[in-house]
């Protein structure tokens, strides 16, 4: 019994002793290049590749724990990058797996402890990708402009592509509400729309209706950058777009203000929140507020604005097309 017994803790401290020595932090020092020794990004147990990925899926997500990828970010602890002749180190456990990535190289990874064993050199290989559609078409062979509800937007990835596409890509699905110019034949529209940066106001996708311009180039649909504008119901029925006194300096700079704002009774569920401003004294945030909601095109009641004034979308497309003949002069 006591032979048994002594086997065990023998067994159980081995194995302690290995456990140990897995969880214990060791420096390793390898080689990563690629085929133009380039950039590459070592990370360990890809965490921050991890967090983008959620974060893109869950705008709130990101948001709560920006703060904490910012601190991943800045610690050297979970990622590196080899010098110019490719040598690397990193402090990792001999558990932990790394992973090296490259832009639009297929990523490797290898177990911490099997690097050290087997002093693995790691050369990323470019990965498969696919070549855009050329087109050589700069005018579209068609122009849809409707009124649209939004159905589904969703990121398209475009890592996959031969060529570096700087702009985010995104798969539009909207429903046709109302059509204004070439007739497009089904009730569903799918285009694909870029943009590169704009600020929330200006993203198509976040208004649940848009009168919005969609091009057919090549027999493809190509939503025309930055082209549209959020639309709200009338209490006559139709469609019209309340003043962005931003843009109005636009339109003024460009010579396209012809068509001037007009009276318009907008639906009753149509106002915009007055958001209090960080750090903002009172008669700042007053000021502030008229500047973004004058009363020469909105009501202000309380923390609400109240469109007064707007444009029609048949003038929202006149205008469209006056701003866009005085700026090609």
């Amino acid at each position: 019994m006591k032979t048994i017994f002594c086997k065990t803790i023998l067994a159980l401290s081995i194995f302690v002793s290995i456990f140990s020595e897995a969880q214990q932090t060791v420096t390793v020092w390898g080689i990563a290049k690629d085929s133009i020794n380039n950039f590459i990004s070592i990370v360990v147990n890809d965490t921050l590749q991890k967090f983008r990925e959620k974060a893109s899926r869950d705008e709130g997500f990101a948001k709560k724990y920006q703060s904490e990828f910012d601190a991943l970010v800045n610690n050297k602890d979970f990622h590196t990058i080899p010098d110019s002749g490719g040598n690397y180190t990193i402090n990792a456990k001999l558990t932990d797996t790394l992973y090296f990535r490259r832009f639009k190289f297929a990523t490797q990874k290898y177990k911490v402890g099997d690097i050290i064993a087997k002093k693995t050199e790691v050369f990323l290989k470019p990965a498969p990708c696919k070549k855009l559609k050329q087109c050589e078409h700069k005018q579209p062979d068609k122009l849809y402009i409707f009124v649209g509800k939004k159905l589904n937007v969703s990121h398209i990835d475009t890592s996959t592509y031969c060529e570096n596409i700087w702009d985010s890509a995104y798969r539009a699905e909207y429903k046709i509400i109302q059509q204004y110019s070439d007739y497009y034949p089904d009730s569903n529209i799918v285009f694909t729309a870029y943009d590169h940066n704009s600020t929330y106001e200006y993203q198509f996708q976040n208004y649940e209706t848009v009168l919005i311009f969609v091009g057919e180039f090549c027999n493809e649909l190509i939503h025309l950058k930055y082209q549209f504008f959020p639309v709200y119901k009338t209490k006559n029925g139709r469609w019209a777009s309340p003043v962005k006194p931003h843009d109005e300096l636009y339109y003024k700079d460009w010579k396209c203000n012809t068509i001037e704002p007009e009276k318009i009774n907008f639906d009753k569920s149509v106002y915009f929140e007055i958001q209090r401003q960080k750090g903002l004294t009172d008669q700042q945030q007053k000021g502030y507020s008229e500047q973004q909601f004058p009363k020469k095109y909105y009501e202000v009641k309380k923390e609400k604005a109240v469109p007064i004034m707007g444009r029609y979308a048949e003038d929202l497309i006149r205008l469209w097309k006056e701003c866009r003949t005085t700026k090609a002069d």
